[in-house]
């Protein structure tokens, strides 16, 4: 592994860890300021944040859960599950996000899923 496939690795750590404690470090620590979510559906760090606490609102007790993570150059693709025990101690979203990191921030995310399950959205 390379120090930038490395580096990319612990961002990933990291954007699962703020995922689950504190969204704003997530958006601010893991995202860069011009940073693109599934290319139209979200554009930088304000709208990234009103996506996040909607979710949040939505599902206070969600929870991610990441299962793999694969490096290659810039990107980390991350296979997990979106958990809200509100929604039952079975119930479980898994998705998968494709994440092109620069500079020690993530500046696509392409998450895949069945966004119509996904609370908040």
């Amino acid at each position: 592994m390379t120090p930038e496939e490395q580096r990319n690795i612990d961002l990933a750590k990291l954007w699962e860890e703020t995922y689950n404690t504190d969204i704003r470090r997530l958006v601010s620590d893991c995202y860069a300021a011009d940073c693109t979510v599934n290319d139209v559906f979200v554009r930088g760090h304000a709208q990234l944040l009103q996506i996040e606490q909607d979710v949040v609102e939505a599902a206070p007790k969600r929870r991610m859960r990441v299962d793999r993570r694969h490096a290659t150059g810039s990107v980390v693709v991350v296979e997990a599950v979106l958990l809200d025990p509100d929604r039952g101690e079975d119930w479980q979203l898994p998705f998968c996000a494709v994440l092109t990191c620069r500079d020690g921030k993530i500046v696509t995310d392409r998450t895949y899923t069945e966004f119509s399950k996904w609370p908040g959205l």
